[in-house]
């Protein structure tokens, strides 16, 4: 019996987990079914939204434990990683006002969107995994645009200097480059 109640963390030999691509494939069958559920079934997309997030959870969790470890490594600089935590999964505006915040947290469910006159920067996996870290649970938001893109927007607190922001997560690809990044983890 000894390790069984940790293997679904770390593997006999001190490796990532099997478990870390499992999540990222389980948050990509959770997108597709919450779009399908949407908004007629809203129980079954919100069962299915809380799914994610546990997901979305561990995920973050892992591949910022595996950056920081690798991160005190001397060949960081080239890390595969290291640039796969730089691959663009969205868009962020920095510097939301107390306005902003208010206007984004009024926001109808189903309807995520930047905030007016808000500028957008590319939104990098690394940032991504710590503002899903850092995110205000009870202001998230989303949109599914008629391409079949499922965006996901995340408010932020501030924190360690940093200003309030809004993220805007394209599962897809949030998924595709977490699968990229887990393969060097």
């Amino acid at each position: 019996m000894q390790n069984q109640f940790t293997e679904f963390l770390i593997d006999r030999n001190g490796n990532v987990s099997r478990n870390l691509s499992e999540s990222v494939r389980r948050v990509q069958d959770c997108s597709s079914g919450f779009r399908r559920s949407w908004p007629q079934r809203q129980n079954d997309a919100c069962a299915t939204s809380q799914d994610a997030f546990e997901h979305l959870d561990y995920i973050q969790n892992e591949l910022l434990r595996r950056r920081d470890a690798k991160s005190k490594e001397p060949d960081w600089g080239n890390s595969p990683l290291r640039s796969a935590l730089g691959a663009s999964v969205g868009s962020i505006v920095t510097s939301i006002s107390s306005i902003d915040e208010k206007w984004f947290a009024a926001l109808p469910e189903g309807h995520g969107a930047f905030p007016p006159n808000c500028n957008s920067a590319d939104l990098s996996l690394g940032v991504a995994l710590n503002k899903l870290k850092h995110r205000s649970t009870s202001v998230l938001n989303f949109s599914l645009p008629p391409d079949g893109l499922h965006l996901v927007y995340v408010f932020a607190t501030s924190g360690m200097g940093q200003p309030n922001s809004i993220s805007q997560i394209d599962i897809d690809q949030f998924c595709e480059a977490c699968r990229v990044a887990a393969s060097y983890a």
